[in-house]
């Protein structure tokens, strides 16, 4: 935990109940605060500004919760800590999360971030297909998730996923590894990684490209939230205070970009407002989608599920029988 939030937590409690008088406990109790952590999927970018926003504006403490919020390396490694209770919650692309629960991974989704996914493949030349990146070097963390999204869309294509060349790498150095021609592709976001990246080619006289999965047929669900399964069958109403307090914090940053971009700046002061604000604005494309407009944001329908678990059992031949219930805990607000 950062020095901050021990001195904040260590505040709350010299000024909670355990202070107060008669008078003060015949008044209605605060709720107790319950201090949680959650993991981004990656390095900070402006996708994960609403959850700065609703720690600063106070939506999750009103929920009831102390929240600290950590980056992670990929969907593989928030996974794995929520799984093996190092983190309360995360929020992971939903097809390592299919993976994980196919291979016993105790943790279901109960909201949906994003309706669908910002990732993709940058580079320093156009590749307009699947096809094209075969033979290609691919940088990319060993736990990042399109290590599991392009086999699925190379299965789908019917096209040999033996043949991807990953390279592994540190998302740390991903920038440095394109931009030296020591690697071709990288693994990013259209809505993280591309503002910056594009900044700093063309400061160096380089032009960048995105290819982008959705481009290539990945239609499923995006970025969900995840919690691990004791605590979703043991209490099930904290996971939907902590949804219900997601949501209200992506409404209120969607309303309010540019304070979006302040707030997540003065919580992370190495960052550059304006990018921020570019990734935000981009990732606010992937949740205002024809899919939420009918059905709602942060919900999700079985047959949608479904579709994604087959997908996934198929591209990466897993023996699993998995329904929606197995996948998600909450699928509706």
């Amino acid at each position: 935990m950062h020095k901050l939030g021990i001195l904040t937590a260590s505040l709350a409690a010299m000024l909670g109940l355990g202070g107060l008088t008669t008078e003060g406990q015949a008044q209605t109790p605060a709720p107790t605060m319950k201090k949680i952590t959650f993991l981004t999927n990656y390095v900070y970018n402006g996708r994960h500004a609403p959850f700065f926003v609703g720690r600063d504006k106070g939506f999750y403490k009103e929920a009831g919760f102390d929240i600290d919020i950590a980056p992670a390396t990929g969907s593989g490694f928030v996974i794995a800590a929520v799984d093996g209770g190092k983190a309360d919650y995360g929020m992971a692309e939903v097809g390592p999360v299919v993976q994980a629960v196919a291979k016993g991974a105790r943790l279901k989704a109960f909201m949906v971030y994003t309706d669908v996914t910002t990732s993709g493949l940058a580079s320093l030349t156009p590749f307009k297909t699947p096809e094209s990146i075969i033979g290609k070097r691919i940088a990319a963390s060993q736990t990042d998730s399109a290590r599991v999204v392009l086999p699925i869309i190379f299965d789908e294509k019917k096209l040999d996923a033996s043949k991807l060349d990953w390279q592994a790498a540190d998302p740390g150095v991903y920038f440095s590894l394109l931009l030296s021609n020591r690697t071709d592709l990288f693994t990013a976001s259209s809505d993280g990684d591309m503002p910056a990246l594009t900044k700093v080619a063309t400061a160096q006289g380089k032009t960048v490209e995105f290819s982008s999965f959705v481009d290539w047929g990945y239609d499923v669900f995006g970025y969900v939230l995840v919690a691990g399964t004791p605590t979703l069958e043991t209490n099930l109403d904290e996971a939907k205070r902590f949804a219900a307090a997601t949501r209200k914090a992506v409404e209120y940053a969607i309303k309010n970009p540019e304070e979006t971009a302040e707030i997540m700046v003065k919580a992370n002061p190495a960052m550059n407002r304006d990018t921020v604000l570019t990734q935000w604005t981009g990732a606010i494309k992937s949740i205002q989608t024809p899919y939420t407009a009918e059905h709602g944001y942060g919900t999700a329908d079985d047959k949608r599920i479904q579709r994604t678990i087959d997908l996934v059992k198929k591209a990466l031949k897993l023996d699993a029988t998995l329904k929606p219930d197995d996948l998600f805990a909450i699928k509706g607000n």
